[in-house]
């Protein structure tokens, strides 16, 4: 038998749009491949103390504001991949799981692509 996942859905704000995935190893690859098209990349691990490891984890919130503090996105990421079109600017970007919010402020420029990893502690 075999099984046809859907591909990941892009939204659009006023300001940015957005894509989420990456679980499975198919998702994960689709999702990689995407990623050079997006001005930012954010992932989000868990690191696990007692097996040593690292862990693609997908249960996080992204907000992403610029700098006159106005919420350009706010959703919850669908896989530990959330890939973002943003115009030229500053942003402040908060990931939040398990009620610990980690944030990062960052600069994007057009034509490039830039990735955040925000590791957690299990």
């Amino acid at each position: 038998m075999t099984y046809v996942t859907a591909s990941p859905v892009e939204f659009k704000t006023e300001h940015a749009s957005y894509i989420s995935g990456g679980i499975g190893s198919d998702e994960a690859a689709e999702m990689r491949a995407m990623a050079p098209r997006y001005t930012l990349e954010i992932v989000s691990i868990v690191k696990s103390k007692s097996a040593g490891r690292e862990q693609y984890t997908a249960d996080f919130r992204v907000q992403v504001k610029d700098l006159k503090d106005m919420v350009l996105i706010d959703a919850a990421s669908e896989g530990p991949i959330f890939l973002v079109n943003l115009p030229k600017g500053n942003y402040q970007i908060a990931a939040t799981q398990n009620g610990i919010t980690k944030s990062q402020k960052i600069s994007v420029q057009k034509g490039t692509h830039r990735r955040i990893v925000f590791i957690w502690q299990e």
